[in-house]
């Protein structure tokens, strides 16, 4: 598929989410990164009730040969840092 194609699928998609949820995102960026791409379709997918988004996300999906995601990639989640009981905590009186 051409590049023009798929920036006009993306362009759909970008107008049908601003209007349907107000979502605004970056036509250029969607056909050029995957993750962004995946990204975008996720949350589209995502709308309940929105046939013309579920349509054009899975458009995009496979005119950029997006193999859809089983799980979200894992998010390292930093504990967190322990309270030192010698620090000073001020606050207003």
């Amino acid at each position: 598929m051409l590049d023009s194609e798929k920036l006009a699928i993306a362009a759909h998609l970008h107008v049908a989410m601003r209007r349907k949820v107000g979502r605004v995102t970056d036509v250029e960026w969607m056909v050029r990164s995957e993750d962004y791409a995946r990204e975008i379709i996720r949350i589209a997918l995502a709308e309940p009730e929105q046939p013309e988004l579920h349509s054009l996300a899975q458009r995009l999906q496979a005119a950029l040969q997006i193999a859809p995601r089983l799980r979200p990639p894992p998010v390292a989640a930093e504990p967190p840092a322990p309270e030192s009981p010698e620090r000073y905590v001020g606050r207003l009186r």
